[in-house]
């Protein structure tokens, strides 16, 4: 690999070099910590964000609030107040998620990456006795319903922030974004199980409350299996200062003890992160280091532009359009299980791909797709009355959205942000951008309903302002970090010179 010294002592490095670090493999225990925290912890993310639908979509859950309120007050809920609680019941998992991945970032610092993910189980059990007592005789409280829901959002509030975490430190350098994707394909999988158990399986009127109380079989595989998995080596040598455990960890990690080069890359960040104390949120926020600015912005945008591209909205939308087709009741739920179907396969080509096409590619061209998508999502709309056949185009143009979503701004920004810290921030920047996404996610769902009475098909317009505006960002601002050290990708942007994003190469300054 050539290496020429600019002007400022430093090398010039390529994007889409050679890694600086031995390529690793995957093996059984790379593979089983990569299986423990993605369905342990990620897929209930996916689960809890799709579990309502069939619940709600049957009518189940308005009956039981009605219920529930005539035995205690004598009195029915109105049809207004009902949209409403059922609107908070629905956003309460936002809330208890964004409270969750403040406290996220602290715990993995403190307990470390696995012992903050063991004790998060604890609210997710908590959350699924609630949701299966819910309609029993001694409580008969659809207020438990709402409280479980905060409960289990706070619990994937703090899994979200420590699992990218794990995943990246855990990995090899040519398999990180690989293995970073599962956390992704984790959640898709969830919401797929989520719409297909309540669609075709639970799908009576007594059998919600354990549809949604299944969050914690998937809490028991993790506190079965993760207890044998390796903690990150990254933070027992970081953090707690323990070369011998870190390098056991290694060595588990890599199937071999040819683990010398890792632990000498991260002694130097250790050595480099000495002089720096460490960080809380604010510090991040306030870019305390002027190095941090730009990853800041970057970590910000991404999750904010993950949330604002409408996809909880498309999801809603295509159930709309799947009825305005004239399928009947079931054909609209095998479309609907298809469409979950379609995202979870194409986060599975995502994992494949995202060493070979490289982070900033996946996000570019996807966001840029989405943005057209929308558009002709839009005019399809305002043309169904006209002609019959624009209902199936429009259904081709929710499937192209959701494909270029899948591939690419669902789960790089997960893998991206983790990769653009140092050792000292990192967890406090992940629960910041946790943080942000789980925000913007509550203005969309909140919000969608009143943008579309008041707009209707020209709802997703809105959003492609948003794509389109990510898509310039990410043009000009984001740099390609496959195959590169965290070391190397938190550094450069310290450096002094001019970045050429199009030649994907840092240029000498000299």
């Amino acid at each position: 690999m050539d290496e020429k010294p600019d002007k400022f002592g430093e090398r010039a490095v390529k994007f889409d070099e050679e890694p600086l670090l031995r390529p690793g493999k995957a093996t059984v225990w790379l593979g089983l910590s990569t299986f423990s925290v993605s369905v342990g912890s990620s897929l209930q993310f996916g689960y809890g964000t799709g579990v309502l639908t069939a619940p709600l979509g049957f009518g189940y859950i308005n009956d039981f609030y009605n219920a529930s309120n005539y035995q205690r007050r004598e009195d029915y809920i109105d049809s207004g107040t009902m949209t409403w609680l059922i609107a908070f019941t629905t956003s309460l998992y936002c809330v208890g998620g964004a409270f969750g991945a403040l406290l996220g970032g602290k715990l993995a610092d403190i307990l470390g990456r696995k012992g903050a993910l063991l004790l998060n189980n604890i609210f997710s059990i908590a959350a699924a006795l609630m949701f299966g007592f819910c309609g029993a005789e001694f409580a008969n409280s659809f207020e438990l319903v709402m409280l479980a829901r905060i409960v289990i959002g706070f619990m994937v509030g703090c899994s979200i922030t420590i699992v990218p975490l794990y995943l990246a430190e855990i990995a090899p350098v040519n398999l990180r974004g690989a293995i970073g994707t599962c956390h992704q394909l984790a959640i898709t999988i969830g919401i797929l199980l989520s719409q297909a158990f309540g669609l075709f399986v639970l799908n009576k009127p007594d059998q919600w409350p354990i549809l949604l109380a299944l969050t914690g079989v998937f809490s028991a595989i993790e506190i079965l299996t993760l207890p044998f998995c390796p903690e990150s080596p990254r933070w027992l040598l970081i953090n707690k200062n323990k070369p011998e455990k870190c390098r056991a960890a290694l060595i588990r990690l890599r199937g071999d003890d040819d683990v010398d080069d890792e632990i000498t890359e991260m002694k130097e960040e250790a050595y480099k992160e000495s002089s720096v104390q460490k960080v809380g949120m604010w510090a991040v926020v306030t870019a305390r280091d002027p190095t941090w600015k730009m990853p800041l912005i970057i970590s910000v945008v991404l999750h904010a532009a993950q949330q604002f591209s409408g996809i909880n909205a498309v999801m809603f939308y295509a159930t709309y359009i799947f009825k305005q087709t004239g399928m009947s009741d079931e054909e609209v739920s095998y479309a609907t299980v298809g469409l979950g179907g379609v995202n979870v396969f194409m986060t599975i080509v995502a994992v494949f791909v995202v060493e070979r096409i490289g982070r900033r590619k996946l996000l570019l061209f996807p966001f840029g797709i989405m943005a057209i998508a929308t558009a002709l999502l839009t005019v399809s709309l305002n043309l169904q009355s006209s002609f019959d056949w624009m209902r199936w185009l429009s259904l081709v143009f929710i499937f192209m959205y959701i494909i270029n979503f899948a591939i690419g701004p669902g789960p790089i920004p997960f893998v991206i942000v983790p990769e653009l810290w140092a050792q000292g921030p990192r967890p406090a920047a992940m629960s910041l951008s946790v943080q942000v996404n789980w925000w913007c996610n509550f203005i969309v769902g909140l919000s969608f309903p009143f943008i579309q009475e008041g707009i209707g098909a020209y709802t997703f317009l809105v959003f492609m302002g948003f794509l389109i505006v990510s898509t310039i960002f990410i043009f000009f601002f984001i740099p390609e970090t496959r195959n590169r050290t965290f070391e190397d990708i938190s550094s450069s942007f310290g450096k002094k010179k001019e970045v050429n994003q199009n030649e994907y190469e840092l240029q000498d300054q000299r």
